[in-house]
């Protein structure tokens, strides 16, 4: 009995420091509570690990810094499979607001791989008009982007060389936060040009996506923290990176969040109805 009123009474700043710790631990080292692959990461990663070696993989960043902690990770993870696998990798935008994000990718992710700026990476940068850069792009994309986010013009840089159009590059990953995103590059870049097209989406966006992926348009799907987590697994199980996972660490410390509260939930309704017996 006086244990059941004690736990009625645990101060709450206690319980603030159990659940910040549980919360901060697996940030530091990721636990991988419980993260598996699901079937609609496995389709995207089996479609980029099926790229011929060589060849490039377009990557489209469009959303912002406030869907950074969703979409961010995916980003990465992707561009690490594209360069464990010798792909080239194509990046270019059509949200100005994700500039930033682009150009950090492109300049933290290729030295894990002994990538090289103009060789194996380069991002394109934005440019407005969603239809007519996709539609540009698919004729000709010097005639779009004559030169790189930096000025640097495509004729300078080796790996456009073989990339032309976007019929030389087998597929898109479009990371997209909202519109314009990965349905503009379906209209477009798929059902005129015959891409691929894989998608990751935050979670709140990716119900729509359902369609287009039991429809066949899109290779693939990730979709939130989850989706991002799944593909990070896949690719650490593959032995493609031995980096650090920001988004399985994020996963780890939301699930143990859910558990702490599940339990101090269960254990106070316990404690209540024990503790309300007894008085009657």
């Amino acid at each position: 009995m006086k244990f059941f009123q004690y736990l009625l009474k645990i101060d709450r700043r206690i319980i603030y420091i159990v659940m910040g710790l549980l919360v901060t631990l697996p940030l530091v080292k990721p636990l991988g509570l419980g993260v598996t692959s699901g079937p609609r990461a496995a389709r995207l990663f089996q479609a980029v690990d099926s790229i011929p070696a060589g060849k490039t993989l377009l990557i489209s960043v469009d959303f912002d810094p406030a869907s950074m902690p969703e979409l961010y990770p995916m980003l990465t993870a992707v561009m690490r499979h594209a360069f464990a696998k010798n792909l080239k990798v194509l990046l270019c935008g059509l949200w100005p607001t994700g500039m930033g994000l682009a150009i950090k990718a492109a300049t933290d992710i290729p030295p894990e791989y002994g990538k090289k700026y103009g060789e194996d990476v380069v991002y394109l940068g934005y440019k407005p008009g969603v239809d007519a850069v996709i539609l540009g792009m698919g004729e000709n994309i010097k005639n779009v982007y004559p030169y790189d986010y930096s000025g640097r013009s495509l004729d300078s840089l080796p790996m456009m060389r073989d990339v032309q159009r976007l019929r030389d590059i087998p597929m898109i990953v479009a990371l997209s936060a909202g519109t314009p995103g990965y349905s503009d590059w379906l209209a477009y870049a798929q059902s005129r040009y015959g891409m691929k097209v894989g998608t990751g989406l935050t979670a709140v966006s990716a119900a729509d996506a359902y369609p287009f992926l039991q429809s066949g348009q899109l290779t693939g799907l990730l979709a939130g923290m989850k989706g991002a987590a799944e593909y990070e697994v896949l690719v650490q199980k593959s032995n493609y990176s031995k980096a650090y996972m920001p988004a399985v660490a994020a996963m780890d410390s939301q699930s143990l969040a859910h558990v702490v509260i599940m339990i101090l939930v269960i254990i106070g309704n316990i404690a209540y109805f024990v503790t309300r017996k007894r008085r009657s």
